[in-house]
């Protein structure tokens, strides 16, 4: 879009693109004050450069945003120069106005862009200071690998290993069984998580070591590693677990000695060899309870094996329920429990005949509850009891299949005496708090 003016910055000429902007007719170039399309807050920017350029007579270049004829705003960028008349007298400016509408549009979205950017980076940056002193602190030892096994990265680690192998670099009693990680993470394409072991010295180091397969940064596969020293940890757990056998080794003691004080005592008193069966056979059921607690390691039991361990003397006993484990403190009630029905099935019930057969089976029956049940099959016939109520209220076994059970492990229990066989079903929470 092409104009000229005068001396005074009147319009003297405006091509027909100059004319359609402005929506004007070629007589009304001499009466157009085109100061009056421009938006006043452009008209500093504007007005400043093109009244220099007017007193110096030199070009200049300027921007502002105009009111088009049909009224929507539009940026029109002027680059100008003075002209002069045949004497060589200063005659006014000519110049060249350019729509960068869009431009200045693109201008500002990569300027916000940017902007994103910066921001980002300055997160990202915060974030990397943040990981740097969280494995500072920690001892997180990180890295990278390429297809050759050799460091092009690492972090907590020196950086005499880039371009070298583990092996290579700390040599093959350490480097070897991290290359091994390292190579299953590669074929397998799946993290790979392992602890090893090595001397330092005259101390065992342990480390925890996971693998994960990555892209490096020209396209080809790699995997990231890192590497934690857990050596305070695994000799708190050795402390813990000699500490543990020690203190089941002097509950057992504890149990042998109860054992031969009621045996004794029995034997001095005349007590019926039956009772002194049936408490000794109740302590030896306590005391399998604890052999399923050393089994673990976080003060819980696996159900399947403490009832593996009460009902392994027993025959014609089907057990069938998933992996699940309970709270520690409900072991002792739970092996007085099996070892009751066990012995009243010997006794009494289905075991008692060749064809007669006990289903213990389990499952979870909510988030934090599994449901056990004990059926008997196949036995004597028994007397028919219409409730579970009319079972509570017999002798201590009876009592402790579920008053006290109930009591101890905060579930429900059921207990029926139907014809075909004794049931026993117990819901037990998974996480309870015991009430004592």
């Amino acid at each position: 879009m092409l104009w000229r003016g005068d001396t005074t910055g009147r319009c003297v000429f405006l091509n027909r693109a100059m004319r359609e902007f402005w929506g004007l007719e070629p007589e009304d170039c001499g009466r157009f004050d085109w100061s009056s399309s421009l938006l006043e807050e452009d008209q500093a920017a504007v007005f400043g450069p093109f009244s220099t350029g007017m007193a110096e007579q030199r070009a200049f270049i300027c921007e502002g945003r105009y009111r088009r004829a049909d009224g929507e705003v539009r940026v029109l960028q002027t680059r100008a120069r003075p002209y002069h008349d045949a004497e060589g007298r200063f005659a006014g400016m000519v110049g060249v106005n350019e729509d960068i509408t869009e431009l200045r549009a693109a201008d500002q979205e990569l300027s916000a862009r940017n902007q994103e950017l910066r921001d980002s980076l300055a997160r990202l940056r915060s974030t990397a200071d943040r990981f740097a002193l969280a494995t500072s602190i920690s001892g997180l030892a990180m890295s990278e690998h390429d297809e050759t096994l050799k460091y092009v990265w690492a972090h907590n680690v020196p950086d005499a290993c880039l371009g070298k192998t583990p092996a290579e670099f700390i040599g093959a009693d350490v480097g070897a069984p991290l290359e091994a990680i390292l190579r299953r993470t590669l074929e397998s394409g799946e993290t790979q998580s392992e602890e090893i072991s090595f001397m330092m010295g005259d101390q065992r180091i342990w480390c925890d070591i996971q693998a994960s397969p990555s892209t490096l940064p020209d396209g080809r596969r790699g995997v990231v590693a890192s590497a934690l020293d857990v050596t305070t940890r695994k000799l708190n757990e050795t402390k813990l677990e000699v500490l543990a056998r020690e203190l089941a080794h002097r509950v057992k003691n504890v149990f042998a000695v109860v054992q031969a004080i009621v045996r004794q005592s029995a034997g001095a008193t005349g007590v019926p060899e039956g009772f002194v069966e049936a408490v000794d056979a109740r302590l030896v059921a306590l005391s399998a309870a604890q052999d399923a607690l050393l089994t673990m390691s976080d003060d819980r039991f696996s159900l399947g094996d403490l009832l593996t361990r009460q009902l392994s003397h027993l025959e014609r006993v089907e057990l069938e329920g998933p992996e699940v484990l309970l709270p520690g403190k409900v072991a002792p009630y739970l092996s007085l429990a099996v070892h009751e029905l066990g012995t009243n099935a010997l006794k009494y019930g289905s075991l008692g005949v060749p064809e007669g057969r006990v289903s213990v089976r389990w499952a979870l029956s909510g988030p934090d509850q599994v449901r056990l049940s004990w059926t008997e099959s196949g036995g004597p016939v028994v007397t028919a009891c219409p409730s579970g109520a009319r079972a509570r209220g017999g002798g201590f076994g009876s009592r402790l299949l579920t008053r006290v059970f109930e009591g101890a492990t905060g579930g429900e229990v059921d207990l029926r005496f139907d014809p075909g066989g004794l049931h026993w079903t117990a819901t037990i929470p998974t996480g309870v708090e015991l009430r004592l």
